[in-house]
């Protein structure tokens, strides 16, 4: 699972692509209620995917399968 859901809890830019990393930072310093959006949501996201509960249930699922359960 990625944290980053492009358009919903960040922005994702192409690597080695200055330009594209510059407009998108230009995007984020122009709009403070997208900032607040987007962070809001990205803390939402981690705490419900990637918390200590959810990584648990996820590594046991993963067991289970390997012993056909």
């Amino acid at each position: 699972r990625d944290v980053v859901v492009p358009g919903e809890t960040g922005l994702l830019v192409t690597p080695e692509d200055p330009a594209a990393l510059a407009d998108a930072i230009a995007a984020l310093l122009t709009d403070p209620a997208r900032r607040k959006s987007l962070g809001q949501a990205g803390r939402e996201r981690v705490r419900q995917e990637f918390s200590i509960s959810a990584m648990v249930d996820a590594t046991a699922a993963v067991y289970r399968r390997a012993a056909g359960r």
